[in-house]
């Protein structure tokens, strides 16, 4: 391999980073036109007559990561896709190979089923072709048998991670199999909507039932996916937030954990790399508080999507293999540190909404939380011996209640 041909996904990559940042702002500025109003009413359901409205309402429902993509992308404008405008200021170079690209991929169901290097291996569930995906992102916070509802960019030789719309574990496969292959006798601008509702579907059967313990977030671990669009201004902002206490750096790391409220769920974890800026938290019902405590204080950002795990290897060691040791330590660490950092006084549905300071007062309540944390006490055995002490210590201050 020549080093301009290992070199070519970065370039591509670049390419498609800035291809992105137009194609957002014109999405952005086109929002008012009578056309893409017509066309949000076909995607959203709902019809909007002013361009205050549907901003309004992507702003509410959190819908600009899908409704984005859609109009730039699938939208039966009169003039087709709305990021067919794009090709006028792009007419050569690696950012038109990718506005090609871009034109040319549809949503649809993919699974990662390894790795190759740089690469991971993204087997398309409809008709099994496999994609080598050179994305950092997939190689940091996926987990093989993972689902994605995704839009990948094919070229000769290798695929780029466009979009990420909605993220499974392997037990989904089944339903995510039967709507992949239903799209493909319906027209594109539907793809994405019937991706996502068989999506959202396949979640709740996922859900029920579910073990109290579950619900309180024990095997979950949601990553907001931020692309770096201003280093220097994030960098101050992180110097900021660490100076008034708002985050901890970790010694020695780019890992940052939240101290305070305002700035997102307590014990949520930051994480910078490859010009990506990654946020955990251990709560699918926080994730929408954190993305917005994020955008708000640490500017330069350009959300991408989030991706949710499930974490049954932390408390079964059967399901670990495809895990890296570390990796799997790293995630265990995060999830208790978070979960630990608020326990005793935060509410939980599984105790009936009440704290585990008040519920320990009972004798129902006092052997709910003892249950909980023998559960945690498995994930702390992976997390390290230091994890397993703080257990302990939480446990004699509830006793103590």
């Amino acid at each position: 391999m020549t080093r301009l041909t290992a070199f070519r996904p970065h370039l591509l990559r670049r390419a498609h980073l800035r291809l992105l940042l137009a194609a957002v702002e014109l999405a952005q500025r086109s929002l008012g036109e009578a056309g893409v109003l017509t066309a949000a009413r076909r995607f959203l359901g709902r019809s909007f007559t002013r361009r205050q409205a549907l901003e309004d309402y992507l702003h509410d429902h959190d819908a600009h990561s899908h409704f984005f993509p859609w109009l730039l992308w699938d939208a039966p404008l009169p003039d087709g896709p709305l990021g067919r405008r794009l090709i006028a200021s792009h007419r050569r170079g690696p950012e038109r190979e990718v506005l090609d690209a871009l034109l040319c991929a549809r949503a649809d169901v993919y699974q990662v089923t390894g790795s190759d290097g740089d690469a991971t291996l993204m087997t398309r569930v409809a008709d099994g072709e496999v994609l080598r995906v050179i994305e950092p992102v997939l190689g940091a916070v996926a987990a093989r048998g993972e689902l994605f509802v995704a839009r990948i960019l094919a070229f000769p030789d290798c695929a780029l991670l466009d979009a990420v719309h909605a993220s499974l574990p392997a037990v989904g496969r089944r339903a995510m199999v039967r709507a992949a292959r239903r799209i493909a006798v319906v027209d594109q601008e539907h793809h994405l909507a019937q991706l996502l509702a068989a999506s959202r579907r396949a979640l709740e059967r996922i859900a029920e039932p579910t073990a109290p313990w579950r619900e309180a977030g024990v095997l979950l671990r949601a990553t907001l996916v931020f692309t770096v669009a201003d280093s220097p201004v994030l960098e101050a902002a992180l110097g900021s937030a660490v100076a008034s206490g708002a985050l901890a750096q970790r010694h020695g790391s780019r890992s940052y954990v939240i101290r305070q409220e305002s700035f997102g769920p307590v014990g949520a974890v930051l994480r910078v790399a490859a010009g990506r800026l990654y946020a955990a938290t251990g709560s699918a019902p926080r994730t929408r508080l954190l993305r917005s405590a994020v955008e708000r204080h640490l500017p330069g950002l350009l959300y991408s999507f989030t991706v949710f795990r499930d974490l049954d290897a932390l408390v079964d060691p059967a399901l670990r293999q495809g895990w890296e040791d570390d990796e799997l330590q790293r995630v265990a660490q995060d999830w208790v540190g978070e979960c630990l950092a608020t326990f005793h006084d935060t509410p939980h549905p599984w105790l009936g909404g009440v704290t585990p300071r008040e519920a320990v007062r009972t004798p129902a309540g006092r052997a709910a939380v003892q249950a909980w944390l023998q559960t945690v006490e498995q994930v702390t055995k992976v997390a390290g011996p230091g994890y397993h002490h703080e257990l302990q210590s939480l446990w004699r201050d509830l006793a103590a209640t």
